[in-house]
């Protein structure tokens, strides 16, 4: 079957699929991504319509966006009951678009004096709103002196019924949005956008909301969103460089479209309406693919992947890729040891040209991880018998941190096993964890911030020759350790060090 002039490869018997690949490769370049039905998607995340940003905003929001920026100025986050929420917007909608006095109303609620006491002085008042909208404390000197100023104006002008700290509130909320160059406004914006969402895409039976949103509907059975508000990392982390919907959800529901194996370094990812272009390992894009985990976004450098089929693709990481993961994605499952998802996202022309049906990004899923409990010191990746083995392992890493390579580094170094490393595996092994950044290397025993052969890799092999001694056994710590230790850890915390490298 035809879409338009392009003939979808997965429609193509197997048999004669490469060969159609080739002999329309000019066809597959020319139009592949302008007459798709659909843009390529890993997983089922993807949104279909707009970005969070014009979905919360317009006319129809326009209540329910200055009840939440009450709720971000008087408690740093989305604090309100759906009954409380439902009620403020009402309140708000029968006095029109008298944002300050619905600010005012939220700001004397008595709930709000817990972070805004009565005796409070208006320096005191602004700090605190510093501190709640945008997490910045104490306010620069000339913003705290300006906004008391305007508080202590508010409050003297012949019409100072008119809510003082509900204008505050709104005046310093615009002033910052409205600044789409500073750091401190996009924050808020983002945040309010995530919030408003939050309250709005939310359909459980206890918060009751109905109301779907049209083409920001998720293709899957609309999840349960996350409220991120109170989790700077993951807001700047995510909503801020994206601002999409996906980012917003907790993917817990959605079955994992991607798989990591640490142990290979293998990346498989299903995905849907994947393009294939003509030449070699140049379909997809890996440097707009982004995993989080534990840690800091990392996005990779691995070259391009090859698409083979429309539905999946699978590469192996490069050393840097494996190394930056192996903190991230470091436990097997979907979540990382720091409770913390592991999730990919895909920016705009992963794969193929850019789509219009992809307004602004992304496209995305959660990660399922195995082999994370990487047995490094494992080197050769022998059997039981001779695993962990100073004779073996421990040589065979002092030569490399040596610059022994090639057939002189495995030569009579290796143990017993049917799926031992060959030299060229065991060089990209160690360079994944030793080259890449010796600053991070868990074979940094020491933490000098070097991995050396008459440091680190002499001790390691000393523990090797007595893997049985207990590390509460001082004097024996102190043995493996001598004249080798050159960072600030004790003999103890070397050699636990260690035995980390062999879980």
């Amino acid at each position: 079957m035809k879409t338009g002039t392009m003939i979808r490869l997965s429609e193509i018997p197997k048999v004669v699929r490469c060969f159609v690949k080739g002999v329309l490769a000019a066809v597959l370049i020319t139009v592949s991504a302008a007459v798709h039905a659909a843009p390529p998607t890993i997983g089922s995340t993807t949104v279909t319509g707009l970005p969070v940003e014009q979905i919360a905003r317009g006319p129809a929001n326009m209540y329910q966006r200055t009840v939440m920026l009450g709720s971000l100025a008087i408690h740093g986050a989305d604090r309100f009951s759906w009954d409380e929420y439902a009620f403020l917007t009402q309140q708000a909608a029968a006095i029109s678009s008298d944002d300050a006095r619905t600010l005012q109303l939220i700001y004397s609620a008595p709930a709000s004096r817990v972070n805004y006491p009565s005796y409070f002085l208006d320096d005191e008042i602004v700090s605190t709103l510093y501190r709640m909208l945008f997490d910045v404390s104490p306010p620069p000197a000339a913003a705290l002196l300006y906004w008391s100023n305007q508080l202590r104006n508010y409050r003297l002008a012949p019409d100072s019924s008119q809510f003082p700290e509900g204008k505050l509130i709104l005046e310093l909320t615009n002033a910052a949005i409205g600044s789409s160059s500073d750091p401190i406004g996009r924050k808020l914006n983002h945040r309010l956008q995530a919030v408003l969402v939050v309250k709005r895409e939310s359909d459980t039976p206890v918060e009751r909301n109905t109301v779907p949103l049209g083409p920001a509907v998720y293709a899957v059975s609309r999840p349960r969103l996350v409220n991120i508000t109170e989790d700077p990392a993951t807001y700047d982390a995510a909503v801020a460089p994206v601002s999409r919907l996906n980012w917003l959800i907790d993917q817990a529901v959605i079955p994992s479209a991607v798989s990591y194996n640490a142990t290979t370094g293998v990346l498989s990812v299903n995905g849907t309406e994947l393009v294939a272009l003509a030449g070699p390992n140049n379909d997809v894009d890996l440097s707009k693919l982004t995993l989080y985990g534990d840690g800091t976004p990392y996005t990779l450098t691995t070259g391009a992947a090859e698409i083979t089929n429309p539905s999946s693709f699978q590469v192996t990481l490069n050393a840097a890729d494996r190394f930056a993961l192996y903190s991230r994605i470091n436990r097997d499952g979907g979540l990382a040891r720091g409770n913390v998802k592991y999730l990919l996202v895909a920016s705009q022309g992963w794969n193929g040209t850019p789509n219009a049906a992809q307004p602004d990004a992304l496209t995305g899923s959660r990660i399922t991880a195995s082999g994370t409990a990487v047995p490094l010191l494992n080197i050769d990746n022998s059997e039981a018998t001779t695993a962990y083995d100073a004779a073996t392992d421990g040589v065979l890493l002092l030569r490399y941190l040596l610059g022994v390579r090639g057939d002189d580094l495995v030569a009579n170094a290796r143990g017993a096993g049917a799926n031992l490393r060959s030299a060229a595996e065991i060089e990209a092994m160690l360079a994944a964890f030793i080259t890449t950044s010796p600053a991070q290397s868990p074979f940094d025993v020491d933490g000098d911030g070097v991995v050396s052969p008459l440091t680190d890799g002499l001790m390691i092999l000393r523990r090797l020759l007595n893997p049985s001694v207990a590390i509460s056994d001082s004097a024996a710590m102190s043995a493996i350790t001598a004249g080798a230790k050159r960072g600030t850890r004790t003999d103890a915390q070397v050699v636990t060090a260690i035995d980390a490298l062999k879980p």
